[in-house]
């Protein structure tokens, strides 16, 4: 039988066996199965590979390719995970994330409506108290700026043509974290940013507080206020030197301060 699919979906992952198999398990139930599946091991030593395997076995109708890439950090894992797409579109899932049934469903029908688009670009929701609100702030932001990213890696489809003619993920131009928005940066010369606000996806909430691997308020008032015109200067000579002062490269997203503080209250509840 042919292949007919059309978009790959990347999953990079280090040491996330207690979310993995939720989130391979919302990509399990996806109604449109014209997809590929690339999991990259970025260095886990929890057994994630093995819960991911397990769930894989479950769609045999998928294509699913395991990696694993030994340079620590998420970016590494990402060019790993892009380097060998042939499809006409791939998307940038995180594992500790949950995606509605008709996620790729949605994703390739952007594409379709929208043939000049460089990406299309999901909104991440939190609890189902917060969403109705999130997404209705989300939508407004999109339409007020619609050239700027306004969600994360975890909710990315990008058309592999242009992610390609951008320089695609580059460890060598940005080392930092928020890789997410500056490659969507790079990707507005190559077609317009696509937002829906009936396209979303649930991340964990575990890291509420982003405050220790992330830019600061001040950074992202910047970024939103910029013109589109000044992103260069934004990206290239005010926000990396500063993430750089501060010790934010790709690795900062391994630090889990959430454990730590799991495993406090897990002590104090004993005690």
């Amino acid at each position: 039988m042919p292949d007919k699919s059309l978009i790959t979906l990347v999953i990079p992952y280090f040491n996330e066996a207690d979310f993995i198999g939720a989130t391979l398990s919302s990509i399990s139930a996806q109604t449109d199965r014209r997809f590929r599946l690339i999991l990259v091991d970025n260095g886990s030593d929890d057994g994630s590979e093995r819960i991911a395997r397990t769930v894989c076995d479950t769609m045999p109708d998928i294509d699913a390719t395991f990696l694993r890439e030994s340079l620590p950090g998420k970016i590494n894992a990402l060019i790993t995970g892009t380097a060998s797409i042939e499809t006409p579109y791939f998307s940038t899932l995180d594992a500790d994330t949950i995606y509605p049934s008709n996620y790729v469903e949605l994703a390739l029908g952007l594409f379709d409506r929208n043939p000049d688009a460089s990406c299309v670009l999901a909104f991440g929701l939190g609890s189902q108290k917060r969403s109705r609100f999130q997404r209705a702030k989300l939508h407004i932001f999109s339409l007020l700026l619609p050239r700027k990213c306004h969600t994360g890696g975890y909710a990315q489809v990008f058309r592999s043509t242009a992610f390609k003619s951008a320089g695609g993920f580059d460890v060598s131009r940005w080392p930092y974290v928020l890789e997410d928005h500056e490659i969507v940066f790079r990707l507005l010369e190559r077609g317009p940013l696509i937002y829906n606000p009936g396209f979303v996806c649930f991340p964990s909430d575990r890291r509420q507080d982003r405050s220790d691997c992330s830019w600061n308020l001040a950074e992202r008032v910047i970024y939103k206020l910029i013109p589109s015109a000044g992103l260069d200067w934004f990206f290239y000579r005010f926000l990396g030197p500063r993430l750089d002062r501060r010790g934010l490269n790709n690795l900062r997203l391994r630090d889990r301060a959430w454990q730590a503080k799991q495993a406090e209250v897990q002590t104090q509840s004993g005690r």
